[in-house]
Order: C-alpha cells, then sequence, then structure tokens
C-alpha cells in the first residue's frame, strides 16, 4: 500500500470510528429519553433511533473494513502486516467485538421500542461502552506514540 493511500484509509478508519461511537453514544442517549418520554413523541423517537442505528452499522462497516485493510498490509515500508508486530492488535479486536456486541444489543432495543415493547435501558450499558471506547483510546495513543 503506497503512503497515500495508507493515509486514505487510516483516515476513513478514524472518521468510521468517531461516527460509529458517536452512533452508538446519541442512540443510548435517545433510548433513556424515549422510555420516559410522553406517548405522543414516541413515533417521532422511534424514527430517530431507527435512522441513527443505520448510521452506525454503516460506520462500524466503514471502521472495520478500512481497520482490516490496515491491519492486512501494515504501515508503508515495513515488511508485512500488524499481525505480525504485536499483541496490541489482538486487543483492539476483542475491544472491537465487545463493541459489536455493545451495538447487537443496543439495535435489539431499537427494535423493541419500535414494537412498543418500552422498558428501561440498564445503566450497565453505557458503562460498558465508556469502559471499551477509553481502552480503544488508550490502545491506539498508545501505539501512536510508539511510531514517533
Amino acid at each position: 500500500m503506497s503512503t497515500s493511500t495508507y493515509w486514505l484509509v487510516l483516515s476513513a478508519h478514524f472518521i468510521g470510528l468517531v461516527f460509529w461511537i458517536s452512533g452508538l453514544v446519541s442512540v443510548y442517549w435517545l433510548l433513556r429519553l424515549h422510555a420516559h418520554a410522553p406517548k405522543d413523541a414516541y413515533e417521532k423517537l422511534t424514527l430517530m433511533e431507527r435512522s441513527l442505528a443505520l448510521l452506525t452499522e454503516i460506520a462500524s462497516v466503514l471502521a472495520i473494513g478500512c481497520g482490516i485493510a490496515l491491519a492486512v498490509s501494515g504501515p508503508p515500508g515495513s515488511p508485512g502486516s500488524w499481525f505480525k508486530i504485536g499483541k496490541w492488535l489482538h486487543y483492539k479486536l476483542v475491544l472491537v467485538l465487545v463493541l459489536l456486541a455493545v451495538q447487537g444489543m443496543i439495535r435489539g432495543r431499537v427494535k423493541k421500542f419500535g414494537r412498543g415493547e418500552i422498558k428501561p435501558i440498564p445503566q450497565w450499558m453505557w458503562s460498558l461502552l465508556l469502559v471499551v471506547v477509553t481502552a480503544i483510546i488508550l490502545i491506539a495513543t498508545t501505539k501512536l506514540q510508539a511510531f514517533q
């Protein structure tokens, strides 16, 4: 992969990650609002939740697809892929799987809320999302410091 292509894919990966996480946070708080909203607002909230959930899924595909491309090709000038470099990529992949699980749970709640099955959202889901996002940021910044 050429240097310009690498930076383009890395930028797309970062943009996808930002939209993915911000979409998850937005949908989570919309669901919490939906659980306590008056019944006349349910239809509008359901439409907003579905739209944001779709944006979140598209962003996750972009982030994961670009991440796979980066992992397979490795940085410019390196002899091989990131898979040969260290354990940090495996830790990041585990966190991505947990993030996908949180996305699946939130998407399931969006479908239930759309059917009228409205129950409060558990607090632990928010805590799990924050822990995963913090860990991903720490791993990414630690790896970036290693290149400087």
